[in-house]
């Protein structure tokens, strides 16, 4: 008897490497090996998840593994490679995601005026191509009631309460790798003035004004709340006489005012004097008090009773007498009636240049302040009544001869292109002038624009690439004092930095590849050469790069064939990379949704609009992007092959019964071809049956009108085989 045959040896399945660790968003190759069968075809999957997804990450028919952009949970997976010949057997590797995420945050530090706002950019750096979002946070003693607050974009906004203690820090979190974050110190400073004017005295059953004002620096907005308060040694209660709180103003400069009426006893307190204090919610240790001498008859007073002034600056006296009919007060600085030139002159409110005062009955005048300081400083402005020349009151104004000018933030280094706003304070010294002048200065700025630029409102602009040296300053000069002036140190860092792609995002699915161009500063440009390299999934592509600020390299269908963020990166010449920026691809809509808008429902809600770049936006102008622009389009004749091109919209008419067709032509200057789809919007009811090439970038589209075709205006739709889709809106109409 003849024994049968040995059954054939199992197949059997092994994959290298074993095992890795790969760093999020890089790619690890991995190769099946399969023996005793000649079919050597392996199914990929991530997990259990053919082809995997976006948690686990992706692997290829040809077993590359690319990690996902964000670290998951657990960071261990299996990529596991099925006989296709017996799908029974298997092998596995076991893969570890890693992240080396390191942040960084620009400014390191800050010092924010309550109120007020600070941007901060958060850099992701890795060797692979994580998730670069982050989330920002504000921690602190004081949190979460008077911290402040950060937006998604890092914006910080800082309380309108000074809190204690001051200090808190901002912290930006990695969305692909939560375990890594940075933080930075912000410090929130209470720099805003706060006076109280009040005159000092006042007759037994009169009532005064007094005024308490908060002046904050320019961009900040303290809480303008203002707690009034009235004592006395020599009374209490409705013997002291009453103070009631007015309503708050606030000025179009930020200047909040809030006003109080205090009335006075019948008869006075012994010693006949009260305190009036206000103190601000913003700051309270910025309280500000008013001592009030309560007199019998007549009585004068004159506010604001101290205050600085700048030279050649006005500051507005207001005057008041009480207990007579007669009004009348005389002036005088340093006993000079009127003033004079050297010791500062009182004028007429307003007048410019100065009027001197020749009527005693005014409720308010001006002082203007003399160029030079004066002798004695500060100099001392009297008011005497007419009525009862016993009775006086006076004011001190210290004249100085400069305004201090500080920019926030003091210190930033910054990417080439990249935009920080800066704050400039004039402090009020004497002058309510808050304005300034900004210029970019810097031993490197041997030309206009080489150092960037920066806007009236202190927005600056850097170069796109750094000078040398690389380090400059934004200067404010006051616009009050030009021989005063603030600085800012900025550094411009000199590796290459990626701004913008072009396009930024495109469908998955094209079946043609495009170009992409690259926008940033620190490139090489391949003339003479070497140049920079365009890298792109982290493979290096063949790469022109025009300028230091413009690289392009083709970019494939396999490469935007699915979903996801593509990392792009530029690498020098001296092996350095750029930061990475991802191509987003995203998927293609399904169907066309239409969004009707009445008179009536002018507005939808719950439209999510999904819109990406064409393709061809890497190789087009600015404003020129759409390459499937209708120029024009009209009937064409089948019998003689020409087209006429007319003005829209073009009639189909529709039969009287059964269907009809109607050849029509559309041109585009940069060309219609057949291998892109044309659809004509409604049910499918008129439908494009044939189309046609007709020369110079001309289509010939025959359509199908059914007798049952609704009537209206229709839109054209075009899209090529990159999915990029146009839309003629109106330029038929079914009648």
């Amino acid at each position: 008897m003849t024994p049968s045959p040995a059954p054939p040896p199992s197949i059997s399945v092994s994959v290298s490497p074993a095992s890795a660790t790969v760093i999020l968003g890089n790619t690890q190759s991995f190769t099946a090996t399969l023996t005793h069968t000649s079919d050597k075809a392996v199914a990929w999957s991530v997990n259990g998840v053919p082809g995997g997804d976006a948690t686990t990450g992706t692997i290829t028919p040809a077993g590359a593994y690319t990690a996902p952009a964000n670290l998951p949970v657990p960071a261990a997976v299996q990529v596991k490679a099925t006989s296709h010949a017996d799908i029974t057997k298997s092998a596995t590797a076991n893969l570890t995601i890693a992240s080396d995420i390191a942040l960084a945050i620009t400014p390191t530090s800050a010092n924010v005026e309550l109120g007020a706002s600070q941007q901060f950019h958060a850099r992701v750096a890795s060797s692979g191509h994580p998730n670069t979002a982050v989330h920002w946070s504000v921690s602190g003693a004081a949190c979460p009631g008077t911290c402040g607050t950060a937006d998604v974009n890092g914006n910080y906004t800082a309380p309108q309460i000074l809190p204690q203690p001051t200090n808190v820090s901002l912290t930006a979190q990695s969305v692909a790798d939560p375990t890594r974050q940075a933080s930075v110190p912000v410090n929130i400073t209470s720099k805003f003035l706060f006076q109280l004017s009040a005159p000092s005295n006042v007759s037994t059953g009169a009532s005064v004004t007094i005024t308490a004002t908060l002046t904050p620096v320019p961009g900040s907005h303290p809480s303008g709340v203002v707690a009034w308060a009235l004592l006395s040694a020599g009374c209490s209660g409705a013997a002291c006489g009453t103070l009631v709180p007015g309503a708050a103003s606030t000025g179009t400069s930020g200047t909040v005012t809030n006003t109080a009426t205090y009335t006075a006893p019948l008869a006075a307190p012994s010693p006949n004097s009260v305190r009036i204090t206000a103190t601000p919610q913003a700051d309270p240790a910025k309280r500000a008090q008013a001592t009030l001498a309560i007199q019998t008859g007549v009585s004068v007073s004159l506010s604001p009773t101290a205050s600085t002034l700048a030279a050649n600056h006005r500051r507005t006296l207001t005057v008041q007498v009480t207990g007579s009919s007669n009004t009348n007060v005389a002036l005088s600085v340093n006993g000079v009636a009127g003033g004079n030139t050297t010791v500062g002159q009182i004028c007429v409110l307003a007048s410019n240049p100065c009027q001197t005062v020749t009527n005693g009955n005014t409720s308010q005048v001006d002082f203007l302040a003399p160029g030079a300081l004066p002798q004695p400083n500060p100099v001392t402005i009297q008011a005497v009544s007419a009525a009862d020349p016993t009775k006086s009151a006076s004011a001190q104004i210290t004249v100085i001869n400069h305004v201090v000018v500080t920019v926030q933030p003091g210190s930033v280094t910054l990417a080439p292109l990249a935009v920080q706003g800066f704050t400039a304070t004039v402090l009020v010294l004497g002058t309510a002038n808050q304005s300034v002048v900004w210029q970019v200065q810097g031993t490197g700025c041997t030309s206009t624009g080489i150092c960037g630029t920066i806007n009236p409102n202190g927005t600056f602009t850097a170069p796109g690439s750094a000078p040398n040296p690389n380090s400059l300053q934004a200067v404010a000069i006051s616009s009050d004092d030009t021989a005063q002036s603030g600085t800012a140190n900025v550094t411009i860092s000199s590796g290459a930095d990626i701004v913008a792609l072009h396009p930024a995002s495109v469908y998955a699915g094209g079946a043609d590849g495009f170009t992409l161009r690259v926008d940033g500063s620190s490139f090489v440009a391949s003339s003479p050469g070497p140049g920079s390299i365009l890298l792109i999934a982290d493979t290096a592509r063949t790469t022109t790069c025009a300028s230091g600020t413009e690289c392009t390299a083709p970019v494939t269908p396999r490469d935007a064939a699915a979903t996801g963020n593509v990392p792009v990166q530029i690498q020098n010449p001296d092996g350095s990379r750029s930061n990475a920026v991802s191509l987003v691809v995203v998927a293609p809509g399904s169907s066309d949704d239409v969004i009707s808008l009445t008179s009536s429902a002018p507005a939808a809600t719950g439209k999510d609009i999904v819109v990406v770049d064409p393709t061809t936006a890497g190789v087009s102008v600015p404003g020129d992007d759409v390459d499937l622009n209708i120029a024009a389009l009209g009937p064409f004749s089948t019998a003689n092959n020409s087209c006429t091109l007319v003005g829209n919209p073009l009639v189909l008419t529709r039969p009287a019964s059964g269907t009809s067709t109607m050849d029509v032509c559309l041109f585009s200057q940069s060309g219609l071809d057949t291998s892109m789809s044309y659809t004509v919007s409604g049910s499918g009811d008129v439908a494009v049956i044939s189309k046609q090439p007709a020369g110079l970038g001309i289509i010939h589209l025959t359509l199908q009108i059914p007798a049952s075709a609704l009537p209206g205006a229709r839109t054209l739709f075009i899209q090529n085989t990159n999915l990029d889709k146009t839309a003629a809106s109106g330029v038929l109409e079914v009648q």
